[in-house]
């Protein structure tokens, strides 16, 4: 990766919707040199994938709640219908698997208080053997909110 494919990556973290000639400006190379360079970026695997970041308003589900889990036992197959769990649960924004007194972190983004309380009542019956305990951290303002990484 050399300083254009940061450049590239960079401009496609802050807006993926560019055109390639704006982006070729940007850089100094062709539309078509541009195009390559980002198909050879995902073929590669740096870019996994290119998303439209929703707002959270205008579908209403504003209140992201993060919701750490600890977890009965760390069996593989029970880490491994966890897993299916969470990426069938459409509230799940993001999933990570952490140290320390918890076992997993979720971010989770729903409607209301009502709504979070569904999901909580649906995780624990659906996955009762798995669950130790849970806590809730609702997000009071949201102060930053992004994908973007450093390309340093």
């Amino acid at each position: 990766m050399d300083e254009i494919d940061r450049t590239i990556l960079a401009t496609l973290q802050e807006d993926a919707d560019l055109p390639a000639k704006a982006i070729a400006d940007a850089v100094g190379l062709s539309p078509s040199a541009v195009e390559r360079r980002i198909g050879k970026l995902k073929r590669s695997g740096l870019i996994e994938k290119i998303v439209a970041v929703v707002s959270p308003k205008a579908v209403d589900r504003t209140q992201s709640i993060l919701v750490e889990l600890e977890i009965q036992n760390e069996h593989r197959h029970t880490l491994e219908t966890f897993h299916r769990w969470v990426d069938r649960a459409p509230e799940v924004q993001s999933c990570w698997y952490v140290t320390g007194d918890m076992d997993f972190v979720l971010l989770v983004a729903v409607r209301d208080l009502e709504e979070y309380n569904a999901f909580i009542d649906r995780l624990m019956a659906e996955q009762q053997s798995f669950i130790r305990k849970y806590k809730s951290l609702i997000a009071l303002k949201t102060v930053k909110r992004g994908m973007t990484l450093s390309l340093d």
